[in-house]
């Protein structure tokens, strides 16, 4: 008898735990591409007792982000004519990229390719923007040279937006990457995610200086936020508070 109770007090206390596990803060991260599909981003959020606690964004860029300084050969680098903000410039994409078991070819015509995928078609997939979003916070993207494979090029600090600078510090009239960023987890920290259900739920504010057009949800609560692709970083923290249902 007294074997048969120490046995069930014993199955208590592992449910138990497990209990105290499951109710405790739990972290989950969602993935996909932002800002007009041109960066692969990730939400991470800690939910406790079903309620969301904290609230984090980055995103990391695309292998275009970085161009050689040279050409080093069509077996090392595509060299292709790009137009931005009116300007016309050669840039000269590394050809070859390697991470995990993947392997990125640029196409000259259809940029970065995975076998007969476009990145964007790649991308598509969570999985795939997971597997390259911590290649690149692990510093291993590796770049085809003439002297060998280097992740020092394609890395956290030149891909991830929380290090390399992207859209800088707040001035007059922007918030800028992190400011944005904050702006929105601080949102749907104090809102949750009631405050829309569709992309034209939220709506320019006419504000002044660095938050004009800042953004106000259906029921008029402004989010601090001035970002283009608002809805896009919404969506992906919502999606990752949703895994925790």
């Amino acid at each position: 008898m007294k074997k048969i109770l120490v046995l069930v007090l014993a199955v208590l206390m592992v449910v138990s735990a497990f209990a105290l596990v499951a109710c405790g803060p739990q972290e989950y991260q969602a993935y996909g591409l932002v800002h007009g599909q041109g960066y692969v981003g990730r939400a991470t959020v800690v939910v406790s007792g079903g309620n969301l606690v904290s609230a984090t964004l980055d995103e990391a860029c695309f292998p275009t982000q970085v161009a050689a300084e040279s050409d080093l050969g069509e077996q090392y680098t595509v060299s292709v004519s790009v137009t931005s903000h009116g300007s016309t410039s050669t840039k000269h994409y590394y050809k070859t990229i390697n991470f995990a078991d993947v392997t990125m070819v640029y196409d000259k015509t259809a940029g970065y390719k995975v076998e007969t995928q476009t990145i964007v078609e790649w991308f598509a997939d969570e999985a795939n923007c997971q597997k390259y979003y911590e290649a690149v916070v692990a510093n291993e993207v590796k770049v085809v040279l003439p002297t060998g494979e280097d992740n020092t090029i394609l890395c956290a600090a030149t891909l991830l937006k929380s290090q390399n600078g992207y859209w800088g510090e707040p001035n007059a009239t922007a918030l800028g990457w992190k400011a944005n960023s904050e702006a929105t987890c601080a949102y749907v920290l104090e809102n949750g995610f009631g405050g829309a259900t569709a992309k034209e739920d939220f709506t320019a504010h006419a504000g002044e200086g660095r938050l004009d057009n800042e953004w106000q949800d259906k029921n008029g609560v402004l989010t601090g936020a001035t970002w283009t692709d608002f809805w896009d970083y919404f969506t992906l923290l919502q999606n990752a508070y949703n895994k925790a249902a």
